[in-house]
């Protein structure tokens, strides 16, 4: 029988399949791209730093599917976009700033 630990990340990354849509997934290691779920979640301006007038852009990824490294890129609805920097990560997930090019 599983563990409990083992069933709630399980449904967990169920969970964020239904949030997630499909994007072509393009390592920057030079191996073959392939398609991978991604998260968008809605992001607001920070009020708190005046400097920086425009929303910071996550994109989530679940670690069961692969590595995700910096500089690596993913499309969307015809649009390239690249990861820049690690935001937050934890057992299940993974998410870095990522910007369009």
């Amino acid at each position: 029988m599983p563990s409990v630990e083992s069933r709630f990340a399980s449904k967990l990354a169920r969970a964020f399949n239904k949030l997630a849509v499909p994007c072509q997934f393009i390592p920057v290691n030079g191996n073959p791209a392939y398609s991978r779920s991604v998260h968008l979640p809605p992001t607001d301006i920070d009020r708190s730093n005046e400097y920086l007038q425009a929303p910071i852009l996550l994109a989530e990824f679940l670690r069961q599917d692969g590595a995700v490294n910096v500089d690596d890129v993913f499309e969307l609805n015809g649009k390239q976009y690249r990861i820049t920097q690690l935001n937050e990560r934890d057992e299940i997930t993974v998410s870095f700033v990522y910007l369009e090019l």
